[in-house]
């Protein structure tokens, strides 16, 4: 298999071949063969990881993958581009002091410091996001929001309940009390709760949010927490009723069954076992190092401080024992529509959801149906697999139902003073989204289409969003930028949800044919889409799979089921019989247009404390044909138009691996997971300008060997800006000369940098590499020269010295001759005398 560039410096460690190839050796010891003209320089300091990635000269994806596997592995999570967006890798582990209140205390100062004017460090972290967002909303007229998002395991939930708390707890690190009935607490409390009946163990994650939340935190003119509000979207209903293997359902039935015993007045009339005993719990009922019974006296206990009524809290786990006690029903064939054999289960469940045995039992044989032409009214006899469906449809309603009765009455607690009616004076808000991120499984059904379109909406957001920054980058160094060009995904928005024949469109009208069918459904999309690059078929062959290339990467959709999850239709007679109920909440459930899938009335009630309907007025969701995808993208187009208001930030959550193990990272799937995230977006929009900026001393400092006759002189305080302007110039022109002219607005001068397109960048440093070599040889050669001159001069001086030492020889040998003489001469004295 051939590596990237971007993948080789993810896992760096290469030398040069005697061939001139690269060979690269990854942490496994595989080498790797890579030509030159496929290796990419980059920035030193992305080598050794920096906090913020626009710190670096050149920005690219292999850049941005190996600055955060480096700090990754040094146990530094958290990485930023620029101040609006943080990266945030899941270290599978506690890493100490990360989340204390010292923590959050040193945060709170700095962010503050820093949006004083002062020249104040703020390392990327959780906490940073959440303290520029808040001295932002206390600094400025516009709301905050802060958009958390990524796969599943990706670290998500924590995120967001590490932020929660930061919020929660600004009152009480500044020296305030904590009382038990604050709205801070209230904010934390429900956490538990949202985890209980909205997550669940998927086989990537064993807390995995299986909804969308947007939680609206309002603040006081004084930056005091009054009151907070959640807006969920898109529970997974599905889950309810089936999982893969080795995943769980919402953890609420594993919490009741393991401990639901213990509750206090309605725990031994519950009826329920172990989990492995009931249908809807038996495929996974565990998981490592969870105490199932200890979490659901948690959550428990954050109703109790929610305010919740004891009538109101042992409703819902009657609810929640009635939805499992509905999976282990069991149907038969009768002479009469369908048999329920289990008289204790049927008394059981009625006993739990106060309804007639007679009036259960009926809607179960039978279904209701009025005749178009005479309007009388006609019991049709079910079969068995007509009674089951039925009974999985009441048992994804009353569930998901309840959860939403959960959240509004969450927020009726949460609300503060006045109920959290009205628009409050002097009030500011900081937003945080945690929502699913963008979705690729081997089998993707109807709701991967949703949670992709929502990050399709999402993404379309980000680009603008980051758009709009660098046009203000531009604005503040003098930049032109209008011929400065960007391509969204808005025409993949548009072939999913344009009208008429977008592909929800479609989808949509197939739900409101009497004899439509998955494949029907499926023939309409080929046909309607034959000449699209964005909807397409998988195959010449027959299938029941049609693609869609989102910005993340084509994903294959399975069409099966797609119309019964839309139409998600819930029969008047299981709606009368549950509006029929002693139980207030089960009736609310099913009379309340709040509970309903009608948007119109949602979004006129919704607001908490807003009175419930009446009893007995009409289910609007019967007269109207709603589908899911419909009020799913009316809630989406809401989202986008509340972010649209707000000054966002945005944390992507990536998960390292799929081990769950620390210090293990998979760079593949996490250059895949920063694609998903946008993060490579941000890149292509950066390139679409001036993606290269340096400082102009950097620049000058480097580039000055290509224009030697640009010097600073003998100036103590050079104008830099000026040197760089020239320099360009004067390269410009040499290319000019050269027959190879530089590409028009390539490069332009700012108030503190100078912005390059990566083309010129890369010409600049060619230039750079052959002007090293030009002066390396001249230096060599002056080199070889200054050694000649110098071996003559030793040479003369040596034989100089040879000279010299032959002279005192030859005048040593002299005087030793005298003087054997003279010695010779006065030994023969005596013998004279």
């Amino acid at each position: 298999k051939q590596k990237t560039a971007y993948e080789i410096l993810a896992d760096w460690s290469s030398d040069v071949g005697s061939n001139g190839l690269y060979v690269v050796v990854d942490d496994q010891g595989t080498k790797f063969e890579v030509a030159p003209e496929n290796a990419r320089q980059v920035d030193p300091n992305c080598l050794r990881g920096v906090d913020d990635l626009l710190s670096l000269g050149d920005f690219n994806e292999g850049a941005l993958l190996h600055n955060v596997r480096s700090r990754y592995f040094n146990d530094n999570i958290y990485t930023g581009i620029g101040s609006p967006i943080l990266i945030s890798v899941n270290p599978f582990q506690n890493l100490p002091g990360l989340y204390t209140e010292a923590k959050q205390k040193f945060y709170r100062e700095r962010s503050a410091a820093a949006g004083s004017g002062e020249d104040a460090d703020v390392p990327p972290h959780l906490f940073s996001v959440a303290a520029a967002a808040y001295t932002a909303m206390l600094g400025d007229a516009r709301n905050q929001s802060i958009i958390i998002s990524g796969e599943s395991g990706a670290g998500k939930t924590e995120a967001t309940k590490r932020i929660l708390t930061y919020f929660a707890n600004l009152q009480r690190t500044a020296g305030a009390t904590s009382e038990k009935t604050s709205i801070e607490e209230q904010v934390l409390r429900s956490n538990p709760i949202l985890e209980a009946f909205g997550n669940a163990k998927t086989i990537r994650n064993d807390n995995s949010s299986r909804f969308g939340k947007f939680i609206d935190i309002e603040f006081g003119s004084s930056g005091k927490l009054t009151s907070a509000k959640i807006s969920n979207y898109l529970l997974e209903k599905s889950r309810i009723v089936k999982q893969q293997p080795d995943e769980r359902g919402y953890h609420a039935f594993y919490q009741l069954c393991a401990g639901g015993h213990s509750l206090s007045d309605i725990g031994p009339t519950l009826g329920l076992r172990s989990a492995y005993e009931h249908s809807y719990t038996a495929v996974c009922t565990e998981i490592d190092g969870v105490d199932d019974a200890s979490m659901l006296e948690e959550a428990a206990d954050c109703m109790d401080g929610l305010g919740f009524s004891k009538e109101e809290k042992n409703s819902v786990f009657q609810i929640v024992a009635a939805v499992l006690h509905l999976g282990d029903m069991q149907f038969e064939e009768g002479d009469d529509g369908s048999v329920l054999p289990d008289g204790a289960l049927t008394d059981k469940i009625c006993e739990l959801l106060k309804v007639s045995k007679a009036d259960f039992t009926t809607t179960f044989q039978h279904k209701t149906l009025e005749d178009p032409f005479t309007k009388k009214i006609i019991h049709m006899p079910q079969d068995p697999t007509s009674s089951s469906n039925t009974r999985h449809s009441m048992a994804k309603h009353l569930y998901s139902r309840l959860f939403d009765w959960l959240v509004w009455r969450i927020n009726l607690s949460a609300a503060g003073k006045g109920g959290g009616g009205g628009r409050k004076e002097n009030t500011k808000k900081i937003g945080i989204l945690d929502i699913y991120g963008f979705e690729v499984f081997e089998w993707n059904s109807f709701e991967q289409l949703c949670i992709n379109f929502a990050n399709e909406k999402l993404q379309q957001h980000f680009n603008s969003h980051m758009f709009t920054l660098e046009q203000q980058l531009y604005n503040e160094e003098g930049i032109s930028w209008s011929h400065i060009e960007w391509q969204d995904n808005k025409e993949i928005i548009d072939q999913l949800e344009r009208k008429p024949l977008g592909l929800f469109c479609i989808l949509d009208s197939e739900c409101l044919m009497p004899n439509a069918t998955d494949d029907t459904c499926l023939s309409k999309i080929h046909s309607s889409f034959k000449s699209s690059r964005v909807v397409y078929k998988t195959s010449r062959f027959k299938s029941t799979n049609f693609a869609v290339a989102h910005y993340a990467g084509e994903v294959v959709y399975n069409v099966i089921s797609f119309l019964e999850k839309n139409t998600d239709k819930l029969h008047a007679d299981i709606t009368n019989l549950l509006k029929s109920s002693s139980m207030p909440i089960t009736r609310t459930l099913f009379s309340d247009p709040r509970f309903a899938p009608d948007m119109q009335a949602q979004a006129a009630q919704s607001r908490p404390g807003a009175p419930p309907a009446k009893r007995g007025e009409p289910n609007q969701r019967a007269k109207q044909n709603v589908t899911v995808s419909v009020m799913f993208r009316q809630q989406l187009d809401q989202l986008v138009e509340d972010l649209n208001r707000t000054n966002p930030r945005y944390i992507r959550c990536i998960k390292p691996n799929g081990n769950k193990q620390a210090h293990e990272m998979d760079s593949l799937d996490v250059q895949r997971q920063l694609r998903c995230a946008g993060m490579l977006e941000s890149i292509r929009i950066r390139r679409a300008g001036y993606p290269v900026r340096r400082p102009f001393k950097e620049f000058f400092n480097r580039f000055r060997l290509l224009c030697p006759h640009v010097s600073t002189g003998r100036s103590l305080d050079p104008d830099y800006k000026e040197l760089c302007r020239r320099v360009l110039t004067d390269v410009e022109a040499k290319f000019q000369a050269q027959r190879q002219p530089v590409e028009a607005k390539s490069w332009q001068v700012g108030r503190s940098k100078v912005f390059l397109k990566e083309e010129l960048q890369g010409r600049l440093e060619k230039a750079l590499g052959e002007a090293v070599k030009v002066y390396v040889v001249r230096m060599q050669k002056s080199g070889v020269e200054a050694e000649q001159d110098a071996n003559t001069v030793q040479v003369q001086a040596l034989l100089r010295t040879l000279r010299s030492a032959s002279e005192f020889q030859k005048r040593l040998q002299q005087h030793r001759e005298a003087r054997a003489a003279l010695l010779t001469a006065e030994a023969e004295l005596p013998s004279l005398r």
